[in-house]
């Protein structure tokens, strides 16, 4: 797969992601503008956790190599 393509990709299933936890968060919170703050916060926020775990991941297996 491409970088191009890995990158439309990666955007698209985080857009896809947005929306689910905005349609899930509504019914929590009862509020468009709290759900839609809320699912902009957890994607950031998961994106930082990927990051990390990318990089703790390629530690540990470069190691083993």
């Amino acid at each position: 797969m491409s970088k191009k393509l890995l990158f439309y990709k990666t955007i698209i299933w985080q857009i896809i992601g947005l929306i689910w936890i905005s349609l899930l968060s509504y019914f929590w919170f009862g509020s468009w503008e709290k759900s839609v703050l809320f699912s902009i916060l957890v994607t950031i926020i998961s994106i930082f956790i990927y990051v990390l775990y990318e990089v703790v991941w390629n530690k540990i297996t470069n190691k083993n190599k």
